[in-house]
């Protein structure tokens, strides 16, 4: 008679078992981090852009005391308060022609000589005084680039990163501008450069909580699969047991009856 074959433990079920488990929550997980940071970042860029109008107000009115009244004192000291608001590159009052009339970042605004024509490639002239051309009294904020500030991530993760999360990430700053009044006027604009690196920051901070989740995903979806398995096998194994024990004595009376059939020939 043919042995049986021994139960094998069952590797594909596991593995099979593994991958949908994995696949399933690391899918959920991934979903939900992503709602989660794409809310986090429109969060921040309403709270910065609501920031900005309060400030750059501020920044005018003080911009059109100083011009009036020829003097920059209060509107400086104002400017260099905002350097110890987190994301505030630089702020500065110009007038039409580019003249530097007060800077938050004196050692810059020396090597520019005082006016920011200087540096075009650095500073935007058509946005900065974009409030002046319109001659509106509006506040505009605008996406802009920083030349000494470098983009984070590869070309090929920005492309993605734009398409499905956020569309101006091939902008590192934003550039809120307003032009200044005198004596119903405009003679120039204040401005301030905002950078983005907090939502960059906030990129990376929740990809690394990602990966962490992902790990502990996989690695719980393994355990479980894995002893799923170890429990299928047992199963497997016992009933096979017990199958056995029922068939002996069944194949022991077989035996008896084709003995005794032999013995004693049964006339048919």
């Amino acid at each position: 008679m043919q042995k049986d074959k021994p139960v094998q433990f069952p590797y594909i079920f596991v593995i099979i078992l593994f991958l949908l488990l994995a696949i399933m929550a690391s899918s959920a997980a991934s979903f939900y981090k992503y709602r989660q940071l794409k809310s986090d970042i429109d969060e921040f860029t309403i709270q910065v852009k609501n920031i900005s109008k309060t400030l750059i107000t501020t920044y005018a009115d003080a911009a059109e005391l100083a011009y009036a009244t020829r003097s920059t004192g209060q509107l400086l000291s104002l400017i260099q308060e905002s350097k110890n608001i987190k994301g505030i590159k630089e702020v500065f009052f110009v007038l039409d022609n580019g003249t530097i009339i007060a800077h938050s970042d004196k050692e810059k605004a020396n090597q520019l000589k005082g006016n920011i024509a200087n540096d075009e490639f650095y500073y935007n002239i058509d946005m900065i005084l974009y409030p002046y051309t319109k001659q509106s009294m509006e506040l505009f904020i605008f996406d802009y680039f920083v030349p000494d500030l470098p983009l984070p991530f590869n070309t090929m993760a920005r492309k993605y990163i734009q398409h499905f999360l956020y569309k101006d990430i091939n902008t590192n700053s934003w550039l809120v501008t307003k032009a200044v009044y005198v004596k119903g006027k405009s003679i120039g604009t204040i401005n301030c450069i905002i950078v983005k690196t907090p939502i960059y920051d906030m990129m990376m901070s929740y990809y690394k909580e990602l990966v962490y989740v992902l790990i502990i995903i996989c690695g719980a979806a393994l355990v479980f699969s894995v002893c799923t398995g170890i429990i299928l096998f047992i199963k497997q194994k016992r009933l096979l047991h017990e199958v056995e024990e029922f068939s002996a004595p069944l194949h022991g009376k077989q035996q008896l009856r084709s003995i005794i059939k032999e013995a004693i020939p049964v006339k048919e």
